[in-house]
C-alpha cells in the first residue's frame, strides 16, 4: 500500500475510533447512567472526551499507525505558527462567525419548531459566578477550540486531502456538526465547519481555525454569563427581536444588510489572513530556495572544477528534489509526511476498508443525531 493510501486509511481508522468512544459516551449519558457522577463529574468526562479522545487519539493513536514521529504529526496537522497580525485577524473573523452563527441557528431552529420539535432548556434559576464562567471558558471554549479542531481541521480533513480539496472540506464538515450528536447544534456546526475548513486549507494552518472556534464558543458563553448576571450584553438581540417583531419589512431589511456587511467583512479579512500566513510562508520558501540553490550550485561548480567532472541534469533534478523538501520542511511549509506523498506518482483510490469504516461514521453519528430529533418531537 502507497503513502497516500496508507495516510488516508490511517486517519479514517483514527476517527472510527474516536466516533465509537463518542457514541457510547453520548448513549450512556442520554440514558442517565452517568448521572452519578454529578457535576463535577460532567465536567471532567467532556475534558476527557476532548483530551483523552479527540486530541489524544489524532496525536498518538495516528502517530502510531503512521509510524511517524510526533513534531511531524503536528506539523503535517498544520501546527505552524503564525504572526501576531494573523491572530488578531483569526480573533475578528471569530466575532463575525459567531453573528452570522446566531442568525443561521434562528433559521435552521424556525425550521424544526416547524417540523414540531422541541427544544431542550437549560435551568437559567441560581447564580452564575464568575469562576464557573472561568471553568466552562475551559471546558466549551478552549479545550474544544483545541481538541475538536485538531481532530477535525488538522487530522480528518488533511487525512481525506487525497481526495481533493472539496470532498475533504465537505466531509470533514459534515462529520464535524454530526459529532456533535444533537440536532440543534448539527446545522450551524457544520456551516461552521465548511468555512474553517476552507479557511484551514486556504492559509495552511490550523491555528486560525482554532482561534475562531474559541471566539465563538467564549463569546456564546459570555453572552449567557452576561444574562444570567443582568450586564446587559447578552439582551442585545432580544431588543433586536422586540423592536422589530411587528415590522417585518424593516426587520427582514436589517438582517439582509448586516448580513451582507459581514460577509464582505469575513472576504476581506480572509484575503489578509491568507497573504499573512500562506502567502508569506511561500515567500520565505522561495527565498530560502534561492538561497540554498544558489550555495550548492557553488559547492558543485568547486566540486566540477577541482575534479574535472561534470553534473549530469539527472543529479541536478535529483539535488532540487532533495533540497525543496528540506527546505520546505525548515520553512514550515510541509511535513516529512507530505514529502513522502510527493514522492509518489501512484495514483491514489480510496480502499474498501476505509470506505466502510466512513460510511460507518456517518451511520453511528447521524443515527444518534436523528435520535435526538425524533425525542425532541416526541
Amino acid at each position: 500500500m502507497n503513502v497516500r493510501n496508507k495516510t488516508t486509511r490511517n486517519t479514517i481508522i483514527c476517527y472510527t475510533a474516536i466516533v465509537f468512544l463518542f457514541v457510547i459516551i453520548r448513549m450512556l449519558s442520554q440514558f442517565g447512567v452517568l448521572n452519578f457522577l454529578g457535576t463535577i463529574g460532567t465536567y471532567l468526562v467532556n475534558a476527557f472526551v476532548q483530551i483523552g479522545m479527540l486530541f489524544a487519539i489524532s496525536i498518538f493513536m495516528f502517530k502510531g499507525v503512521q509510524k511517524a514521529k510526533v513534531k511531524d504529526v503536528f506539523k503535517y496537522y498544520g501546527y505552524k505558527k503564525i504572526s501576531w497580525k494573523a491572530v488578531l485577524y483569526s480573533f475578528l473573523i471569530g466575532i463575525i462567525v459567531y453573528i452570522l452563527n446566531v442568525f443561521v441557528a434562528t433559521f435552521f431552529n424556525a425550521i424544526l419548531s416547524a417540523l414540531g420539535y422541541t427544544f431542550t432548556t437549560s435551568s437559567g434559576g441560581g447564580s452564575y459566578p464568575f469562576w464557573l464562567f472561568l471553568v466552562n471558558l475551559v471546558v466549551t471554549a478552549i479545550l474544544p477550540g483545541i481538541c475538536e479542531e485538531t481532530a477535525h481541521r488538522g487530522m480528518l480533513l488533511k487525512g481525506l486531502s487525497n481526495l481533493g480539496s472539496k470532498k475533504a472540506i465537505i466531509i470533514s464538515s459534515l462529520l464535524f456538526g454530526l459529532m456533535h450528536m444533537n440536532i440543534e447544534q448539527f446545522f450551524y456546526a457544520t456551516c461552521i465547519g465548511l468555512y474553517l475548513g476552507y479557511l484551514t486549507t486556504l492559509c495552511d494552518t490550523i491555528y486560525p481555525a482554532m482561534i475562531i472556534h474559541f471566539t465563538n464558543n467564549a463569546l456564546s458563553l459570555f453572552m449567557g454569563f452576561s444574562n444570567a448576571n443582568g450586564l446587559g450584553f447578552g439582551n442585545m438581540f432580544t431588543w433586536l427581536q422586540y423592536n422589530f417583531q411587528n415590522n417585518f419589512i424593516v426587520a427582514l431589511l436589517f438582517v439582509i444588510i448586516l448580513v451582507i456587511l459581514l460577509v464582505m467583512a469575513l472576504k476581506a479579512l480572509s484575503k489578509a489572513l491568507y497573504k499573512e500566513t500562506a502567502l508569506k510562508r511561500m515567500h520565505n520558501l522561495q527565498e530560502a530556495l534561492f538561497t540554498e540553490m544558489m550555495r550548492t550550485a557553488f559547492q558543485s561548480e568547486v566540486k566540477e572544477l577541482a575534479e574535472g567532472t561534470k553534473t549530469t541534469h539527472e543529479e541536478d533534478l535529483e539535488n532540487f528534489d532533495k533540497i525543496f523538501m528540506s527546505t520546505s520542511i525548515e520553512t514550515d511549509n510541509s511535513s516529512e509526511i507530505d514529502n513522502q506523498m510527493l514522492k509518489e506518482d501512484t495514483p491514489f483510490k480510496l480502499d474498501t476498508l476505509s470506505l466502510v469504516l466512513l460510511v460507518t461514521c456517518f451511520i453511528l453519528t447521524g443515527a444518534v443525531t436523528l435520535m435526538t430529533f425524533i425525542i425532541g418531537v416526541l
